[in-house]
Parts: C-alpha cells; sequence; structure tokens
C-alpha cells in the first residue's frame, strides 16, 4: 500500500496537470477519476509520516472542487460535481469538513436552469450527501432538518417541469421517505399523487424506469411514511386490490360472469378510459400490469410494522381471472369482435396473476396450504390452456416449481402425478418426423402413368431435404426455456416425492432421459436436429434430472444406475467444463450409492489376530471331532454338563457349533488334516478321549488370551473358548506354533464380563469349515 507522501504528490501532480484549464477538463474527467479509483488517493492512510502533506493535498483538492463549481463553464461544473461523488466515497474527513459547503452550492445550483445532465448528477450528489448523515446526529440537526425538506419541496415543484428528470426525483423522493420518514412528511401525500399519476396513466411500459421508481417510491411511503400503522396499510393494499378489479370490470364487460356486488372493494380514482374498447382497452391492460406490479412490491418488501395481508381478498382477485378461457361465454348484446380483443390480452393478465400468487406465497408461506387444492387445480388448467404459449407455459412451470418447493408433498397430494408429469414429458421428449414418406407419394400417385409417377418421385427427392439429412428424420422440440423450467420442475419434483411416482410414470419419464442424453450423438452429426440438444442449458437440467432420477429411485422398478454410470463417466469428456464438473460430483453420488460405507471399525494388531483366529480354528475343530466318535458314549455315562461354546450365529457363520443335545444324524464331520496335523497319533487314544469327554468347559467365563506359550497354566486354558482337555497340552501347544504360520483364517475375541468393550467381528470371505454348515 502506498503511503501517504506518494498519495500526496499524485493528488498533486493530478490537480497541476488536468484541472485548471476549465475549458478542456471534461476530456481529462474519466482519466482523474480511473487513477483516483485505482490508487486510493483520497483516502486516509494510517501512517503517520506525510500525514502533514496527505491534509496540504486533500485542501487543495477540496478547494478546487469549490472553484469548479462556481465555475461559468457548464462542463467544469458537471466535473465539479463528479468530483464530489468520488471524494463521498474514499474520504470521510473531506466530507464532514466539507458538507455545508457543497450542500448550499448544489441547491443553489438546483434552482438554475441547468442542462438536464447536470440536473440528474446534483440530485444524485445531494442524495448521497444526506443520506451519509442518517447516523450521524450531529450533522443531521444542523444540515440534513434544515436543507431536505426544500430539496423535497423542490423536486416535487421540478417533477411538473421536466419529465425526462422524473426516475431520478422519484429515486431521490424514495431515498428521502425511506431513510428520513419524519422530515419526508409535509411532502408525502403530493408524492403519493404523483406516483399513482405515473401508475394509472396507462402510456407507460410497466417494465420501464419510470413506472420501477413510481412503484418504489409509492411502496416506500407505505411501508415507511404516511400513518405508519397496521391499517393505513391494509387499507391501501386494499384499494390496489379493488383498483385492479374496477379495471377488470371493463375488461370483462363482454364475457358473461358471476359478480358478487356484496363483495366490491372501493379503488383509487382513475381517469377516465374511451367507450371504444380499441382504444381502451390497451390502456386498461397497461393499468392492470403496473397496478399488480405495485400490489406485488407492496406485499414482498419488508414493513416497520407487523401487518396483516388479505389473502381472501387477493385469491378471489386471481379466481377472477383464471376462470376466463378462450371458451367463456360472450354476454348478451356484445360484439364478438371486442370478445376476441379481450382474449387477445388474456395471456399476459395469466402472468400477472402468476406473480401476484408467487409473492403471496413468499409472504405467508404456510397459511396457504388450506388453499392448496385450488393452487393445484390452477397450475394444471394453466398448463393444459398455454400449450401453445411458451412465455406463459414458462411462468406457469415458475410458479409450480415455486409451489413444489414451498410445499412439496403437500402440494402434489392434490395435484395428480400423472397429469403434471404427462405435460412435462410432452415438453422434453423428442418428436421424430420423417421428411419424406415414399408410400404416401405413392399413394397419391397410384392413378398417374408409370412414367408420370417416376418423375414426380425423382422430383420430390431431389428437390426435399433428404440430401442434407442422410436419415430422413427431422426433429420437432418445444422452446428452450420451455423445456429448461420444465426440467427445473421435475428435478425438484423428483427430489420431494420422486419414489411416489407411479411405476408406468417413472419408466416413462427415466426413458425420456435416457434417449435424451444418449441422442446427442445423432444431434451432433445432422445439422437440422441440432436444434435445442447442444444447447448448454437445456442439457445440464437433463443432467441434473438423471441424477436425481437415482437419488430417489422408484420402488417397483429397477434403478437406471448402470446407465447413468456410463452417461455420467462419458460426461466428463464433454467441451463443456461445467458439465464436466457436474459429471464428477454426479459420480461420486453413484459411487456412495453403489458401494455401501460400513461405520469405521477398531482393529487390534494383525499378527495378534492371525494367532488367535488359528487357535480358535485348531481347537473348535478338534472339539467337534471328540464330540462326533464319542457321541454315544457321553449318552450312555450321561454327561450333560458339556456345554459346546457357540459364537453369535448373526455375526459369522464359520463359527457356529453343535449343541449336546444335537442327534448323531446332523453331528459335524471334522476337517481331517486340521485332525491329524494337530493331534497326530495321540488322537486315537482312549484315555485322551475319555479325558476330553469328563472336562467341563465353563461357558460363562470367555476370554482372549493374552500369548500362546508353552508355560500357560491348565486353568488359564480352561477359560479359552473351546478349550480342549488337558492331556497333552504340551504336545497341543508345539503344534499350534507349527500352524500359526499356514492357518490364519479365523478370530476369538474377549467376552469377559469385566470387559465393556467388545471387538466386533470380520466378515470373512470363505467357504464352510465342515459339510454341517453346507447343509446349514
Amino acid at each position: 500500500m502506498r503511503d501517504n507522501a506518494e498519495s500526496s504528490q499524485f493528488l498533486t501532480t493530478l490537480l497541476a496537470n488536468y484541472t485548471f484549464n476549465d475549458n478542456k477538463i471534461e476530456t481529462y474527467v474519466p482519466f482523474i477519476l480511473e487513477t483516483i479509483t485505482q490508487h486510493q488517493l483520497l483516502s486516509n492512510k494510517n501512517e503517520l509520516s506525510g500525514r502533514e502533506q496527505q491534509v496540504v493535498a486533500l485542501h487543495k483538492w477540496c478547494t478546487r472542487i469549490n472553484s469548479l463549481l462556481q465555475s461559468k463553464v457548464t462542463n467544469a461544473r458537471w466535473a465539479g460535481i463528479c468530483f464530489i461523488k468520488i471524494t463521498l466515497k474514499q474520504s470521510e474527513e473531506s466530507f464532514i469538513q466539507n458538507l455545508q459547503s457543497w450542500t448550499t452550492t448544489l441547491m443553489v445550483l438546483l434552482t438554475k436552469p441547468e442542462p438536464i445532465l447536470i440536473l440528474k448528477e446534483i440530485i444524485t450528489t445531494l442524495t448521497e450527501l444526506f443520506n451519509k448523515t442518517q447516523n450521524k446526529p450531529e450533522l443531521q440537526r444542523e444540515i440534513t432538518t434544515q436543507q431536505l425538506p426544500r430539496f423535497n419541496t423542490f423536486l416535487i415543484k421540478l417533477s411538473g417541469l421536466n419529465k425526462e428528470l422524473l426516475p431520478t426525483i422519484l429515486n431521490a423522493l424514495s431515498h428521502s421517505v425511506k431513510n428520513f420518514p419524519t422530515i419526508f412528511r409535509p411532502v408525502n401525500e403530493q408524492t403519493q399523487k404523483l406516483c399513482l399519476n405515473i401508475l394509472l396513466d396507462g402510456t407507460y411500459e410497466f417494465e420501464s424506469e419510470l413506472v420501477k421508481m413510481a412503484i418504489e417510491c409509492f411502496t416506500h411511503i407505505i411501508n415507511f411514511g404516511g400513518k405508519l400503522n397496521m391499517d393505513y396499510w391494509k387499507i391501501t393494499l386494499l384499494k390496489l386490490v379493488g383498483s385492479l378489479n374496477n379495471i377488470l370490470d371493463r375488461l370483462f364487460d363482454a364475457i358473461d360472469e358471476d359478480k358478487d356486488a356484496s363483495k366490491k372493494l372501493t379503488g383509487f380514482e382513475m381517469p377516465r378510459v374511451s367507450e371504444d374498447y380499441v382504444v381502451a382497452f390497451p390502456i386498461l391492460f397497461s393499468r392492470f400490469k403496473c397496478l399488480s406490479e405495485c400490489l406485488i412490491s407492496l406485499i414482498s418488501l419488508p414493513t416497520s410494522l407487523p401487518v396483516q395481508i388479505p389473502v381472501n381478498q387477493i385469491l378471489d382477485l386471481l379466481c377472477r381471472v383464471y376462470n376466463i378461457h378462450d371458451g367463456s361465454l360472450i354476454a348478451n348484446n356484445k360484439d364478438k369482435t371486442e370478445y376476441y380483443t379481450l382474449m387477445l390480452g388474456i395471456p399476459s393478465l395469466f402472468m400477472r396473476c402468476n406473480k401476484i400468487l408467487s409473492a403471496v406465497i413468499l409472504s405467508v408461506d404456510g397459511h396457504l396450504t388450506r388453499h392448496l387444492r385450488m393452487i393445484s387445480s390452477i397450475l394444471l388448467k394453466l398448463l393444459n390452456n398455454s400449450k401453445s404459449r411458451w412465455l406463459l407455459r414458462v411462468s406457469t412451470y415458475n410458479l409450480i416449481n415455486l409451489c413444489i418447493q414451498k410445499y412439496g408433498i403437500g402440494l402434489t397430494n392434490f395435484t395428480s402425478s400423472s397429469i403434471l408429469l404427462s405435460f412435462i414429458i410432452d415438453d422434453i421428449e423428442i418428436i421424430q418426423k420423417s421428411q419424406y414418406d415414399i408410400s404416401i407419394n405413392t399413394t397419391a400417385s397410384t392413378s398417374n402413368k408409370k412414367s408420370g409417377k417416376k418423375k414426380e418421385l425423382s422430383s420430390q427427392i431431389t428437390n426435399s431435404d433428404a440430401l442434407v439429412n442422410p436419415s430422413g428424420i427431422i426433429y420437432s422440440q418445444t422452446n428452450s426455456d420451455v423445456q429448461c423450467s420444465a426440467l427445473e420442475v421435475l428435478k425438484n419434483y423428483l427430489k420431494k416425492c420422486g419414489a411416489s411416482i407411479s411405476s408406468n410414470t417413472r419408466s416413462s419419464l427415466d426413458n425420456v432421459l435416457l434417449s435424451r442424453i444418449l441422442s446427442q450423438n445423432i444431434s451432433s452429426t445432422y445439422n437440422s436436429s441440432n436444434i435445442l440438444l447442444n444447447e448448454e442449458n437445456v442439457n445440464m437440467k437433463l443432467y441434473e434430472c438423471l441424477l436425481y432420477s437415482i437419488i430417489s429411485p422408484s420402488v417397483y422398478q429397477p434403478t437406471i444406475l448402470p446407465h447413468a454410470l456410463r452417461i455420467f463417466s462419458a460426461g466428463q469428456n464433454s467441451q463443456s467444463i461445467q458439465l464436466q464438473s457436474f459429471c464428477s460430483y454426479a459420480l461420486s453420488i453413484c459411487d456412495l450409492i453403489f458401494h455401501n460405507r460400513l461405520p469405521p471399525l477398531e482393529r487390534s494388531s494383525a499378527n495378534t489376530l492371525i494367532t488367535k483366529q488359528l487357535e480358535h480354528t485348531t481347537v473348535e475343530n478338534i472339539s467337534q471331532q471328540f464330540y462326533t466318535e464319542n457321541n454315544q458314549s457321553e449318552n450312555e455315562k450321561g454327561v450333560d454338563n458339556i456345554n459346546m461354546i457357540g459364537l453369535d450365529q448373526s455375526s459369522q457363520k464359520t463359527f457356529d457349533i453343535i449343541s449336546a443335545q444335537t442327534s448323531s444324524s446332523t453331528m459335524a464331520n471334522i476337517d481331517e488334516d486340521i485332525s491329524i496335523d494337530v493331534f497326530d497319533g495321540d488322537s486315537n487314544t482312549s484315555d485322551s478321549k475319555n479325558d476330553i469327554l469328563t472336562d467341563k468347559i465353563d461357558i460363562d467365563i470367555v476370554e482372549q488370551p493374552q500369548s500362546i506359550s508353552s508355560e500357560m497354566s491348565i486353568e488359564n486354558q480352561k477359560k479359552r473358548i473351546r478349550c480342549p482337555s488337558p492331556v497333552g497340552v504340551e504336545k497341543e501347544l508345539a503344534k499350534k506354533k507349527d500352524h500359526d504360520r499356514v492357518y490364519k483364517s479365523q478370530r476369538i475375541y474377549n467376552t469377559d464380563e469385566d470387559s465393556d468393550d467388545m471387538e466386533i467381528p470380520e466378515i470373512i470371505m470363505e467357504g464352510p469349515d465342515s459339510e454341517f454348515e453346507d447343509n446349514e
């Protein structure tokens, strides 16, 4: 960052080289403003070095501004006003020191016959000066309280003299009423009347800057100015609704509609229109649009006090418009031409009503749940009546999208999903048509002569587009904006309640999505089909819908995940960077769906686990073998206290052990290799058999051995899982050391009552250890 000395040197150089010639200064204004902005020459650096030089340079700068404001050259005064505006942005100290002088000078210039360009700059600069005093009570008391009322009054007078200044004047008045409502009260009614005159004139375009500023100013007056109470706000809103109804009374005079005179609301006084509908209808349509925008702004913007929105009156107004359609009855003794003229403007009325309903939904939120049935019927009716009106269709889809986001499954319960999704399918699917059907031409020319038929056929093929498109197929699609809006609705519908869609409808949706995406190669091959499929917005929406179709799969049919994996993988090679990034994100989602994730498991060292697994396997097999061979002798001797320990069957199947009461026909056949390797010749002795059979194992105490050694006591051996007879322990343990290098498959874990944590067993992907497990 530059220090104060260097900044002051730059600013002095600018003053000396470019600001002292009043006749040429306007050519240097862009360069001066850019240089000051780039180097921040007017801002105060928090450094002591060069502080005095910076103060001197700023004083020279402000002195030069005052000289330019007093100049007789018009462009020099304009340059001085531009320099004030950039000073306000960078130097708070200069603003406080020169506020009084600059405000007084600009107010004097405002009363003089200056060009429109300078008047606009003066009004915007004074507005910024007053706004910066909002949080400064001392400056507000000494300057704003004295100068702002004069400024507001002069703006009202100036509005009747120069129509070109109206947007700038209304913008200044709206800031004044919002920031200083108490000071604005003397001109409150005059400003409100000025705004209504513009809105009710009927000759201004509702999207023009003038109408937008009038709506903003009128809304700020109602929300922040006036009487500042709930009744005043509600009365004004009802007057707007009443004015809209009065406009509809004249427009719908040619239609036989039911009118309820008891609920008629009073509105604002409007200038009379001509009796001739040709002249009156454009003015009335323009008034309806302007007042509807004012109603939307009044509902949407924040208020200083809590207010009540008359939802029922607004919905009655909307239903009155939505009930008009092409099949409405003509009133008696009315000209059909007037009826058809009205129908020309009905789509624009529908779009205005859609915006009003959207504003109401955003404002009242959950309070419209009682009206969801009516709203759903309105939405389906609009879709049905807007097949050839793509602007209205886009507006309707946007409204449906908002309703789905706000109410979700609550709205879909009242809306027929099959009907809504059928409209979406019709808008996003591709209609293939043959450019040249030889069968039709052959049938049409059967009465002709053979030679004439050949000539006609030859000419038709030559003059057709079949030579350009060898496939002979053209692709008919709807507007791209309609497709984008329809796909956005489909995406949110799948997101909110995709699993509740019927099987047939869901199958149709998935087929359309896959066919649209997979047909990109065809569309890029032939120019005639390159209409909408190559548009990035539509393509992105298709991929988004495909992803949400996977996230919310159907319950009654297989998922399309395998197809989506190939599509997203291919999309990573797309030329569109946006599509590449989305496909990478979609593949990460598919990976989470395709590969299940388990919680992290606590694992001990690998060597200890391998040793324990081998020991468990050997002891288990031996116990089963001896139990099988001596089952009969056990029954005779009445050895009923031998309890074979079995691990949890639900966790690992290879640890299952036959209980002592199992019949001999279901006994497991022990692996002979393992039994021979462990016991060798000792396993055949009758003494060892009897000892093992008479040995009792304590099933209540199961603990994990810490180590395997020849010095382990027989008491510790009894506590181990499925431990054999202590006879021949030394030989057995010696054998186990050799097998530790080979058999590493299963685990033993501690189930001691003193231990709080039990280790979760691994899922061993191996075959069964015995025929008993195969049968089981």
